[in-house]
């Protein structure tokens, strides 16, 4: 891996998210835009306001949360810091595995990982750099074996371990490959 670090937009997590799910993730953050913290919840809400047309409504922040998080999805799919804001908001409704994700990614060896509470919308996006051994499964696996109580879905241990981890699975290396690389 070369030393210099290399991005993706936030707004490329679609490119690994079913269009379910995205419309689950963008419901739960919409549905609980109060219990969100205030610097993703503006960027939200703003967003929305300007970029956003739900028929019938002048402001589409007072829409039916499922009218505007139909509206919205195209602002994600093409929005960095759109993307961002509802991941932030989405990490923060799910803190214990927000905590247990950091601690596993920690565990794995992975470098550079921020405190879980850090506000990763800060970013210049997401790493494109991700180990290969560090599968979906063997997070899933680890989080599994440290947390046998956590009752998240398989993609939302997924997303936060991207979240948590800021990066894509966009470039796959083993540990051999890295250090040959330097």
């Amino acid at each position: 891996m070369s030393e210099k670090m290399e991005y993706l937009p936030f707004s490329a997590v679609n490119d690994f998210m079913r269009d379910d799910y995205r419309i689950t993730v963008m419901t739960e953050v919409f549905s609980n835009l109060e219990k969100l913290d205030k610097a993703p919840r503006t960027v939200i809400t703003t967003a929305v306001s300007h970029h956003v047309s739900v028929p019938g409504f002048r402001n589409g922040n007072l829409a039916p949360v499922g009218r505007k998080v139909k509206a919205s999805v195209s602002l994600f799919e093409r929005a960095p810091e759109f993307a961002a804001a509802v991941m932030q908001g989405w990490s923060s409704l799910h803190p214990q595995l927000r905590t247990v994700v950091v601690e596993v990614l920690t565990e794995l060896g992975w470098e550079n990982v921020l405190p879980a509470d850090a506000d990763r919308a800060q970013l210049p996006g997401f790493q494109i750099h991700w180990p290969k051994k560090d599968n979906f499964e063997a997070i899933l696996a680890q989080v599994k074996t440290n947390q046998p109580d956590l009752e998240e879905s398989e993609d939302n241990v997924s997303l936060m371990a991207v979240w948590m981890g800021n990066r894509l699975p966009y470039d796959l290396y083993s540990e051999e490959e890295q250090q040959s690389s330097e």
